[in-house]
């Protein structure tokens, strides 16, 4: 990938002699030649890295719209799109086992990231609708009592994903995500996270365990 500071392909869009141009959002053009086929054996190395890049990739699909809050903000700074944005923080760190048998850890995974002060102290309960969160009421110094509480349930073998990105205040203490049309019997990654009430800050997320659904 290369970025396209002159000439006549600044801010075009589209493929001209196998090289495809395309924006960033922050509005920089760049210009990606398209891959070779392979003519010789991958390396072990390199096997690893594609099997890494298609497991993470999988895990993704279901929150291609969660990124764009979840990461927004972080793109922003990393001059990305947030689900490049959210795959450059997590993947190197949540890949686990030995190849051929790789797998994300959620456990290990920042479903948000950013400077807002979140918490340590919040739990999670399953009940026969969905998932009930609580948490610590006390507002750190650099927070506000109005941000607002991001609920995720993820889960890995249906990939799919449930969550709310507006949910109550950080003052309330207690909400509730609905899982009605998540099949039963299916285990559920947790999270809980909070963003400013003007969505110009967002705090890393916690996992809150792996619960049975």
């Amino acid at each position: 990938m290369a970025i396209v500071t002159s000439g006549p392909y600044v801010g075009f869009s589209g493929t001209v002699d196998g090289i495809t141009y395309y924006q960033l959002p922050d509005g920089r053009t760049c210009a990606k030649k398209k891959n070779k086929k392979r003519t010789v054996a991958p390396k072990p190395k390199q096997l690893v890295v594609e099997k890494d890049t298609r497991v993470f990739a999988n895990f993704m699909k279901p929150l291609k719209r969660f990124t764009l809050v979840g990461y927004g903000l972080e793109g922003k700074k990393l001059g990305m799109n947030p689900h490049n944005a959210m795959v450059s923080c997590n993947r190197r760190n949540s890949i686990q086992g030995e190849f051929p048998n790789r797998s994300v850890d959620c456990s290990k995974i920042l479903m948000t990231k950013g400077s807002l002060p979140g918490t340590t102290a919040a739990e999670a309960s399953v009940t026969d609708t969905g998932v009930a969160f609580t948490w610590d009421t006390k507002v750190p110094a650099t927070a506000h009592f109005t941000d607002q509480v991001i609920l995720m349930a993820y889960f890995p073998q249906l990939k799919e994903a449930r969550y709310s990105t507006g949910g109550r205040r950080r003052s309330i203490g207690k909400d509730f995500l609905d899982l009605a049309g998540i099949k039963k019997g299916s285990i559920a990654e947790i999270y809980i996270s909070f963003v400013s009430d003007e969505r110009t800050r967002i705090s890393d997320s916690l996992h809150l365990g792996q619960f049975n659904w």
